[in-house]
């Protein structure tokens, strides 16, 4: 089973996370009691924003029962995507950034976990900072749905940003997928238990959205 290590909320963002199997998954809401930065004071003051966050929570809890989902994913994109939060200026910013989260955990709890397989970027054996992962599902017998992500916060808002690939390809242990809207191309390449990654075509942004790299399967 899938278990998500969720410590005490502080300042947004998660207080020494090991990435290690545990026993037992607990999720909090935002503590509303202890606000730490202007996103948890405005989400807490506003009842949408904190309905959004608990809504979350409901999602993220239950995706911690999914027995494909991989508990370093989650806990890496949760603590990515509350840094890339947490840069927010104003309200609607911070509403945006819980409906785009909302939206993709709720995907991962419709999706069937058998036919999933799920892959992050590693880096000197480890998680990449500049996180991105792939999720490859199988729809029958010769053909896979791609779908990447990539994950980065910086000093400002507008350096905040997600960026998403999704695209099909036959089954091989080499495939080529253009991306559904934007018409990037990435190449992939298996051996064994590890993908590696690259960008063949400049519609897949500048070099901080790349996709390029070697991807190892969570479990």
């Amino acid at each position: 089973m899938a278990v998500f290590n969720c410590r005490r909320w502080i300042a947004g963002s998660f207080i020494n996370i090991a990435f290690l199997p545990l026993a037992f998954a607990q999720i909090l809401p935002l503590d509303c009691e202890n606000p730490g930065n202007f996103v948890e004071k405005t989400t807490c003051s506003n009842p949408k924003l904190t309905e959004l966050d608990n809504k979350l929570f409901a999602e993220l809890e239950q995706a911690t029962h999914e027995t494909k989902i991989p508990a370093q994913m989650l806990e890496l994109t949760q603590q990515s995507w509350s840094k890339a939060r947490n840069q927010c200026k104003n309200t609607a910013c911070i509403e945006q950034a819980y409906q785009k989260r909302l939206l993709e955990i709720k995907n991962l709890n419709t999706t069937d976990q058998e036919f999933v397989r799920y892959f992050i970027r590693m880096k000197d054996k480890r998680p990449d900072p500049n996180l991105a992962l792939l999720q490859l599902q199988t729809l029958d017998e010769k053909r896979i749905r791609v779908l990447a992500q990539t994950f980065w916060s910086g000093s400002d808002q507008k350096h905040s940003q997600t960026t998403d690939f999704s695209g099909y390809a036959n089954q091989a242990k080499k495939i080529t997928v253009k991306d559904l809207d934007s018409g990037c191309i990435l190449k992939l390449r298996q051996h064994k238990e590890k993908w590696r990654v690259w960008q063949a075509s400049p519609l897949c942004g500048n070099k901080n959205l790349r996709f390029s790299g070697v991807y190892e399967l969570q479990k």
